[in-house]
């Protein structure tokens, strides 16, 4: 019984991806997801707390896709270059998948329930992925705090053309196009971080 319960969430998540990405969120319902799985709404409810819990798996499934897609093998060997490649990769599948990539930084639940410790685990699973692949390209002897904050601050500027450009609102800032941005700012950033070194 056990198994045909994750069978059906597993079928249930993809099926709320699938309408995520073809509609975005305001085609997510408890309702379509029951008629998907030729169920009723009750049993969905008995899988789920609620929407917003879809809404997370379905999240949790587009970080893995995320971090799958960052460090897909091809990656350059020097350092600096690697970094960029990653930028480019994340402007890339933001462009490629906006409308779940959007979920995950855009949905508002309508509760107050704390994150659960296992979407956060991911999260800071991918976000350590990134800052390991990050620091080789930053000046040795850095003091590593000093470093995580520094990678982080590039990470969320990266995340902001990624953001600018979904919206089409890039053209306001810069004539240039989203991965050319990433690449400039990861030059710059990197040059900024060895000069003050």
């Amino acid at each position: 019984m056990e198994q045909s319960r994750d069978a059906l969430r597993a079928r249930a998540v993809e099926l709320a991806r699938d309408l995520v990405t073809t509609e975005g969120l305001p085609g997510l319902t408890i309702r379509r997801i029951a008629a998907g799985l030729g169920c009723s709404v009750g049993t969905v409810y008995n899988l789920f707390v609620d929407l917003d819990d879809i809404v997370l798996h379905v999240a949790a499934l587009v970080v893995d896709d995320l971090h799958a897609a960052l460090f897909a093998p091809g990656l350059p060997e020097e350092p600096a270059a690697a970094l960029t490649e990653i930028a480019r990769r994340y402007i890339r599948f933001s462009a490629e998948q906006p409308r779940t990539w959007a979920m995950v930084f855009e949905h508002e639940p309508g509760h107050d329930r704390p994150t659960p410790a296992w979407h956060l685990d991911r999260i800071a699973g991918l976000l350590a992925a990134v800052r390991a692949a990050a620091a080789p390209a930053f000046p040795p002897g850095a003091d590593s705090g000093q470093l995580a904050a520094s990678i982080d601050v590039l990470w969320a500027s990266v995340h902001g053309i990624a953001v600018l450009a979904g919206k089409g609102k890039l053209g306001f800032v810069t004539t240039a196009n989203a991965e050319a941005l990433a690449d400039r700012l990861v030059a710059t950033f990197l040059r900024g971080v060895r000069a003050e070194a």
